[in-house]
């Protein structure tokens, strides 16, 4: 099983079938997407194919590893929301988005709200716009959902000068940046995989603890037994009673 953008994989379905039925990535332009995502996951295979030709051939979602899942969630980026060409630098920016990093929706508005940075209601306003890309898109509620990844990237750098003493030029540079917010489920593939292997543990150490009292039970039994032995043989041997 494998859970994405609110849409539940079954074990039986291969994985291009299964990006497919997440909402937005469900049409025929979105092939050579859902392509590119699982080749840069390393996802697929090659065939020769009765014709003679190679074709990729994806597997199955029971078949993956928990290491494969968790690179295929990391690489789609979906609900997300994206700015460019914002007149403040990439350096200011950072340090906002680093405080809601990981945080979640709820906990980040709050702080954006009430920090007192000049990047902080650029951000705000981001967020909001990936909540709401999140519940028209693809039908998820924002008290489930934290800030999985936040990038800032540098833009283009507008170059102007000041005058100096004796001629000079000292230059000034105007820098831009564009920021990109990408949102989850609070439920993680890797969280699961250690849970079940907890229970399992569990079911483990129960089996070996009623082995053990088995094998005790055992133990006790077989003195009892030697004693009943015993006492018939002395009784024999006497030859009165």
């Amino acid at each position: 099983m494998l859970r994405l953008v609110g849409v539940t994989i079954p074990d039986d379905v291969d994985l291009f079938n299964g990006l497919r039925m997440i909402k937005g990535l469900d049409t025929k332009n979105s092939r050579a997407k859902i392509e590119a995502i699982l080749t840069k996951a390393g996802l697929y295979n090659r065939q020769l194919q009765p014709n003679g030709k190679l074709e990729k051939v994806y597997p199955k979602v029971g078949n993956l590893s928990w290491k494969q899942k968790s690179r295929l969630i990391d690489l789609l980026e979906m609900p997300r929301a994206v700015v460019r060409n914002l007149r403040i630098s990439p350096r200011k920016l950072r340090l906002v988005a680093d405080q809601i990093r990981g945080k979640s929706v709820d906990e980040a508005l709050g702080i954006l709200q009430f920090l007192p940075k000049s990047g902080s209601p650029i951000l705000l306003k981001l967020l909001k716009s990936a909540i709401a890309n999140a519940g028209s898109n693809h039908d998820l509620k924002a008290d489930e959902l934290f800030v999985a990844k936040i990038t800032v990237d540098g833009g283009s750098i507008m170059k102007r000068f000041m005058a100096r003493a004796r001629g000079r030029a000292c230059r000034i540079n105007k820098r831009t940046s564009s920021a990109k917010i990408v949102l989850r489920e609070k439920f993680n593939m890797a969280k699961a995989a250690v849970a079940e292997t907890g229970d399992a543990k569990k079911a483990g150490k129960k089996a070996a603890g009623k082995a053990t009292e088995a094998r005790k039970t055992a133990k006790a039994e077989k003195p009892a037994a030697k004693e009943t032995t015993a006492k018939k043989t002395s009784k024999t041997q006497g030859g009165k009673e």
